[in-house]
């Protein structure tokens, strides 16, 4: 996964062990504007994150899903739009591990018995990350069925218009051909 120099407050999505009850337990984060800076020509609008924890004596297994909101600039128009993002992550917390794994739907990671706190912060950035297109494309870009339009080129004056108004040398040198 990236991880693109995105700054979160840390409180929020970090969460104490000890106040997580053994078994099944939820919560909710509310991420703001001012929570989190991705790349420069893309703007954070706030998020919010539902949080699933199992917890056992032997690992914390953490789910997660994201609903969130960025600014992004048109690569066509470089016109400005908002985009809502979506996307899911699980973490696998366990101390018995000697090698972490990580692929698109989750990741396990080494947690140490002094460990009282996990922090999600980088797999909460990446996951929005992820869901942001390669290509920005305006809403207005798009037709009723939500395919891109084609992207038109105008030309000014016919082709015939340009083979009159060339320079004479030019046209001398297209004899020598």
């Amino acid at each position: 996964m990236l991880f693109l120099g995105a700054i979160v407050e840390i409180n929020k999505l970090t969460f104490n062990l000890q106040e997580l009850p053994e078994g099944k337990s939820e919560r909710s984060v509310e991420l703001l504007e001012e929570d989190l800076n991705l790349e420069v020509d893309i703007r954070f609008l706030g998020a919010d994150l539902d949080v699933k924890f199992y917890k056992t004596n032997h690992f914390v297994e953490v789910k997660f899903h994201v609903k969130a909101k960025a600014g992004l600039l048109c690569d066509r128009s470089l016109k400005p739009f908002e985009k809502e993002l979506e996307g899911r992550f699980q973490i696998v917390f366990d101390p018995n591990i000697e090698e972490e794994s990580e692929s698109e739907e989750g990741a396990i990671r080494h947690l140490s018995a002094n460990d009282l706190r996990v922090d999600i912060s980088k797999e909460v950035v990446d996951t929005i990350m992820l869901e942001i297109p390669i290509q920005k494309i305006h809403p207005d870009f798009f037709d009723e069925e939500g395919n891109p339009k084609k992207f038109e080129t105008q030309t000014f004056g016919t082709s015939e218009d340009n083979e009159e108004n060339i320079d004479p040398r030019w046209s001398e040198l297209k004899k020598l051909k």
